[in-house]
């Protein structure tokens, strides 16, 4: 009890603390939109006016401004939400990519007691060396050089005191914010800001406990590994906790760096290619890639290797995404609208009231634009902001993971054309994308479709003999009856005759397929010579074919 009226107190205050900092802002209006006036209200002199200088300034740059004073939650939301184009108007995701997260270094004191806590022995037992000044400290973490006793070089991520505890209260004022958001404001029926708000506690959560980042750097580093132009750095596993994370260290040059990558005789042209390439494996063929793929997370060791660090943001696309995507590319490249629409419909991301002939329009506008233009001139990132544009305007809510990877394809373009303008992004796609084709319709692909979907389908064939004699029965008996405006008792009979013929001829090519499907995954053979799977297909062909003909003749097909 004492514990639960102490975090209720704490989050009056930290409501307290929101309610000034949104009202110096001119933000106050938001309290009353969702119901909380009574609660966060204070004295008009506790606050005061927003400065005039403020006020001069846009309503994105405020909400920037507000987002990096609210501190670690609010900075990480501000982050995701600069991905969501389809949900923000373009001014402000302008605003939220320039959100700042650099913040004063934490003391050494502080950070050595961190360590020791969370791997439970003295600094100087775990490391031969520990540098206390950080290479880079962030609202969440900083970063630390550090030599293993074997003398191993590491760099050392420690999460910052009380973060945690911080980020946990303030999610759970961001979930009441959402749900009184849902309720009050107009565009709570548009969008679910509950679930969006339950989408980011998840991402902050695993991004707050390290050992889903080492976790991730695990997973990409195994995808890599037979590419020797990438290097992934290994966790140390036994220095590795939930807010402290233990890397290989290696010294590269930053892909940022131009002059330092000329100077040292790197191929510009061939890292451009390899980095394209390499994130686009990434998304289409493994399905999980780098999400934050700027120059500052990627630099370059001798014979243009590429070494990727910091896996806090991984984005995942399920088989499922990976479908809708490529069915997305190839309406879009084959001008056909109606396959995009069913496409985006699938992944549920289209409202019920979407004017669907508009959006129609809209999407063949799009294609107009793009379609005649060669491929190494494509800009990557105004066409895909010309997407997430079309997206908002329709109100179609996109996947998570679908625009982190519109995100990571975006800033990826922008490092390979850096690198060199000749080379698009997109032109390097092609022949992924035919592997991708290829790998859909694959022998592999089919041999797993056909093992997961036989017990599904033997149950709906099973079941069809069943049916059709309660069917016969019930034709014997009198009792089918079918409305008719105009009854027409020989066109009900050639109706019934065509039903019957149909459906023996839908149970033929089901048990076809079926049985062919069986005796090939279990490589049945007859007498030792002949393939169960072949002769099953050979004669069921003929007897289809022989039925077809028959059925045809009849004229009731």
């Amino acid at each position: 009890m004492f514990f639960g009226l102490r975090r209720r107190y704490r989050m009056v205050r930290r409501y307290r603390r929101i309610a000034r900092i949104l009202t110096r802002h001119g933000f106050d209006y938001l309290f009353n939109q969702v119901g909380l006036a009574e609660i966060v209200a204070l004295p008009r002199r506790a606050i005061g006016r927003p400065p005039r200088e403020i006020l001069k300034r846009s309503t994105a740059e405020r909400v920037r401004l507000v987002l990096e004073e609210l501190g670690p939650a609010f900075i990480k939301l501000g982050q995701i939400l600069s991905t969501r184009g389809d949900l923000l108007a373009k001014d402000y995701i302008e605003e939220l990519e320039k959100l700042q997260d650099d913040v004063p270094p934490v003391p050494y004191a502080e950070i050595s007691r961190v360590v020791e806590r969370e791997l439970g022995q003295p600094l100087e037992d775990l490391f031969d060396g520990f540098d206390p000044h950080p290479l880079a400290a962030a609202s969440i973490a900083q970063v630390h050089r550090a030599t293993m006793h074997d003398g191993t070089a590491v760099v050392v991520k420690v999460q910052r005191p009380g973060v945690q505890e911080q980020i946990a209260l303030d999610i759970l004022i961001l979930l009441d914010f959402a749900r009184l958001a849902d309720r009050h404001t107009p565009w709570g029926r548009i969008y679910s800001f509950t679930d969006m708000a339950a989408e980011f506690q998840e991402t902050i959560t695993e991004e707050t406990d390290f050992r889903t980042e080492a976790r991730h750097a695990d997973t990409i580093r195994r995808n890599m590994e037979n590419d020797p132009r990438v290097f992934i750095p290994r966790v140390q596993w036994t220095h590795t906790t939930q807010r402290v994370l233990t890397l290989e260290y290696v010294e590269g040059i930053k892909l940022s760096n131009l002059e330092a990558l000329d100077a040292a005789g790197m191929d510009r042209a061939q890292l451009a290619r390899t980095l394209a390439d390499v994130i686009l494996k990434q998304m289409l063929i493994d399905g999980i890639f780098h999400a934050d793929p700027h120059p500052g997370n990627i630099s370059v060791l001798p014979g243009n290797k590429l070494v990727f660090v910091d896996f806090g943001i991984i984005g995942r696309l399920s088989p499922e995404h990976k479908e809708y995507l490529g069915q997305i590319m190839l309406g879009l490249v084959r001008k056909n609208a109606d396959m995009v629409i069913k496409a985006v419909i699938r992944t549920g991301a289209v409202p019920e009231n979407v004017d669907l002939g508009e959006l129609r329009r809209d999407i063949e506008k799009l294609q107009q634009k793009y379609y005649d233009v060669p491929l190494n001139q494509i800009n990557v990132s105004e066409s895909m902001q010309d997407f997430l544009a079309l997206a908002y305007r329709h109100r179609v809510r996109l996947p998570t993971q679908l625009t982190l990877l519109i995100k990571a394809l975006v800033t990826a373009d922008g490092v390979v054309r850096t690198l060199d303008p000749e080379i698009s992004i997109v032109e390097v796609a092609k022949p992924l994308g035919r592997r991708l084709t290829a790998e859909r319709f694959s022998p592999e692909r089919l041999r797993r479709f056909w093992q997961e979907s036989l017990p599904e389908y033997a149950h709906i064939v099973s079941r069809l003999p069943f049916q059709m004699h309660d069917l016969f029965e019930q034709l014997t008996r009198g009792d089918l009856r079918i409305k008719q405006e105009n009854p027409g008792l020989d066109r009900l009979s050639r109706s019934v005759s065509s039903l019957a013929n149909r459906m023996i001829l839908t149970v033929l090519v089901i048990a076809l397929f079926l049985g062919a499907g069986v005796f090939a995954y279990q490589d049945y053979r007859l007498f030792d010579t002949l393939a169960a799977a072949d002769l099953s297909f050979v004669a069921g062909s003929v007897l289809g074919v022989w039925l077809v003909f028959k059925i045809l003749r009849s004229g009731h097909l």
